[in-house]
């Protein structure tokens, strides 16, 4: 059967694999990427971002359809709890130490997705809220990415080429790398 996204996942791990996985191609990273078709794909990039859209996209059509008395009866404050409870469980996990399984990261990333886009919704239809939309919006994305760049490197700690960083085997961007055989067991052990 054809499947075009196998198909295009399958060409764009062959041509470049920085696409779909931008993450440094080392054992120490594994647990960073997940497996689809036998491409490695960059967790974040590739559950965060079409969630967050598509779960916007869901809240925009609910709220101008089935749900707009639903949506349009809860007040603002309720809308933006919703979203922050939602972002807790990937600011705990990164708040604690020690790595999560593979299903727990993808589980916290997907609320984190679907929590972003409660925060974001009373920008759209509460124009006198919009300021504190993109206050708390920012106010929460902002710190957790300069978190995130913080922290990049923890990963590596145990990698004998550490001290080489960023110009170690793991981060080579020349399309002469290609993850190892083994990466998924290390994910799994990593996870």
């Amino acid at each position: 059967m054809y499947n075009p996204l196998k198909r295009l996942l399958t060409y764009l791990g062959r041509e470049d694999p920085l696409l779909l996985a931008h993450h440094p191609t080392c054992e120490y990273y594994s647990h960073h990427v997940i497996d689809v078709y036998g491409q490695k794909l960059c967790m974040g990039c590739f559950i965060v971002y079409p969630i967050s859209f598509l779960s916007l996209m869901s809240l925009l059509t609910a709220r101008l359809t089935v749900l707009d008395a639903e949506i349009r009866a809860m007040s603002t404050v309720s809308v933006y709890a919703i979203g922050f409870s939602l972002l807790l469980p990937k600011v705990a996990g990164k708040a604690l130490p020690g790595q999560r399984s593979t299903d727990t990261r993808i589980v916290t990333k997907a609320m984190l997705a679907v929590g972003l886009a409660f925060v974001a919704l009373p920008f759209f239809f509460r124009p006198s809220y919009r300021v504190v939309t993109v206050a708390l919006f920012l106010g929460f994305l902002i710190p957790y990415s300069v978190h995130k760049g913080l922290t990049a490197t923890d990963d590596c700690a145990g990698c004998p080429e550490a001290d080489d960083f960023p110009n170690c085997s793991g981060l080579s961007f020349d399309g002469t790398y290609s993850y190892a055989e083994n990466d998924s067991a290390a994910s799994d052990e990593n996870g």
